[in-house]
């Protein structure tokens, strides 16, 4: 007797910015499922033919369910095109929404008529349960708290969560065709993995600033992540990781301990960037660590510095100082690890001088060694975060369908609904932040020869329009951001 049958949908991101990121989410989300249910794959990032794959599976028929996830912003358009196919083709087939935002904004998600349930929080235990309800003709959202259908009644809904990610097995990534997820980068073959899950701090921009979501942190062991990495590179001739977790460093000793075998590994050699530190852990580490980093693989580290003053971090939560960030970025520095920044703007009762501090700590960085010293961008207020609430009391109006959330991108930031910016403000910041691009000609996620070659050219101009915060006649950041906005 045939399997059940589980569609299984990634949305793409932006168009043109060739995101190739391994769907850790969705691969984690099969863990306990293969076995009972064949699972149909598509990622609509690589799958040019989705919609035939999706419609011939539906007409084979024994689909028990058709999933997708997706993050505010693009991924909602590609998701909810899916959802539309599918109900549009065989309307009796069951449509599930899980991921962020759908679990942020759950009982709205479900009134899209293409979805019949949201799955809310993370799914590994979750999504079995209500596959099982599913395939025995059951109402998942009646029998599941984490589970929200169309007439469930809008009361608080319990986040599922993983409390011990070491307590499960290794998620299937076998199964799927990891090979497209390989990408290209200056140190050989990449690609994305995940270690760990949440961050302890509760930064007001953050999605972890939710109630269901603030505090927590789940990771697992240092040897287990050895082995993945070990088994990966050995698989797909991977030679650089870029481990994209919202923080890596949170445990000190996990961190310790894997730096040690990879010192002492006798197995592929590769090198590995992290995606996710925060100064409040990395200050913990010395410059003698920081080089047995650099010798374990560790070429670079991506850091939210957010801003350049005191005033504006203790507004959003960030327990930091700058002087913290300048004493981290020496050692970074001097022991051959790159670190990469990222800064905000945009923020509630932020003031001019606020962004000269943070321009300021930008160069003090820049002076320091090779470092990425990053962009400014304009912050958007998401669902599930403490500033979405401020946002609400001061006039933000959300949108009412899914597909309307899909628009909620800061690159479409002079129409985003925040009465609170004037045209003129959000112009400026918009300036600002293509001009922090400039400021990077060798940004690590623009490898653009011509982009690199007019950043140093324009370099003398972009120091004095970042010094003095004037972007009047700013010919060559309207042109990049006429470029992006094409691209995505």
């Amino acid at each position: 007797m045939s399997r059940p049958v589980v569609i299984l949908f990634n949305p793409s991101t932006w168009r043109g910015v060739g995101d190739a990121t391994a769907p850790w989410g969705l691969v984690a989300l099969t863990t306990f499922v293969w076995n009972d249910y064949e699972i149909l794959f598509l990622d609509q990032r690589f799958d040019r033919d989705w919609r035939q794959r999706t419609e011939a599976a539906l007409r084979r028929g024994g689909v028990v369910a058709a999933a997708t996830t997706g993050m505010t912003g693009v991924q909602l358009r590609g998701a909810t095109e899916f959802l539309k196919l599918v109900k549009g083709r065989v309307p009796t087939v069951p449509t599930v929404f899980g991921g962020v935002h759908a679990s942020m904004l759950p009982h709205e998600t479900a009134a899209h008529p293409a979805v019949d349930y949201v799955a809310v929080g993370e799914g590994e235990q979750l999504f079995p349960r209500l596959l099982d309800c599913l395939a025995a003709g059951r109402c998942p959202d009646q029998e599941l708290p984490s589970v929200v259908g169309r007439k469930t009644i809008p009361p608080v809904v319990p986040y599922a969560r993983v409390e011990d990610l070491e307590a499960l097995p290794e998620p299937p990534w076998e199964t799927f065709d990891m090979a497209r997820y390989v990408s290209r980068s200056p140190y050989g073959r990449m690609l994305s993995v995940l270690t760990s899950r949440g961050c302890p701090h509760r930064c007001a921009f953050c999605l972890h600033s939710h109630p269901a979501l603030a505090g927590r942190w789940t990771g697992i062991s240092a040897e287990r992540t050895h082995e993945r990495m070990e088994r990966l590179a050995r698989t797909l001739d991977i030679h650089h990781f870029h481990i994209q977790d919202d923080n890596f460093f949170t445990r000190t000793a996990r961190v310790e301990e894997l730096v040690a075998r990879l010192e002492r590994g006798s197995g592929p050699t590769y090198t590995w960037t992290v995606g996710g530190a925060h100064v409040a852990h990395l200050k913990r580490y010395d410059e003698s660590f920081f080089r047995r980093m650099r010798k374990a693989g560790c070429v670079r580290l991506l850091i939210g510095a957010e801003s350049g003053s005191a005033r504006v971090l203790e507004r959003v939560g960030k327990k930091q100082t700058t002087e913290e960030v300048m004493a981290v970025n020496r050692h970074l520095c001097a022991a051959g690890i790159r670190p990469i920044y990222s800064f905000i703007s945009g923020v509630p009762g932020e003031e001019d001088s606020d962004l000269r501090q943070t321009v300021d700590l930008m160069f003090r960085l820049r002076a320091e060694g090779p470092v990425d010293v990053g962009t400014i961008k304009p912050l958007v207020f998401y669902p599930g975060t403490s500033f979405y609430g401020w946002a609400l009391e001061n006039g933000f109006v959300p949108p009412n369908t899914v597909e309307g959330w899909s628009g909620l991108t800061w690159d479409h930031y002079m129409r985003l609904p925040y009465p609170w910016l004037s045209t003129d403000r959000r112009r400026f910041l918009i300036r600002l932040y293509y001009a922090s691009l400039l400021f990077n000609p060798d940004y690590h996620w623009v490898s653009s020869p011509l982009f690199s070659g007019l950043a140093r050219a324009l370099m003398p101009v972009t120091k004095y329009r970042m010094r003095t915060l004037d972007f009047r006649a700013a010919v060559m950041p309207a042109v990049l951001e006429w470029v992006q906005h094409r691209a995505l």
